[in-house]
């Protein structure tokens, strides 16, 4: 993951998963990132 500025648009949030994930990691990484993006929203 990281973030990086582009021209226009601001920054830009990028998320590259691991290419060999089971889908029990999948979702456990999408509900943390839900659950982090809800604590600030």
């Amino acid at each position: 993951m990281n973030i990086v500025r582009m021209p226009g648009m601001g920054g830009v949030f990028r998320i590259a998963p691991q290419l060999a994930a089971s889908e029990e990691e999948l979702e456990l990484g999408l509900g943390l990132l839900d659950e982090a993006i809800g604590a600030v929203g």
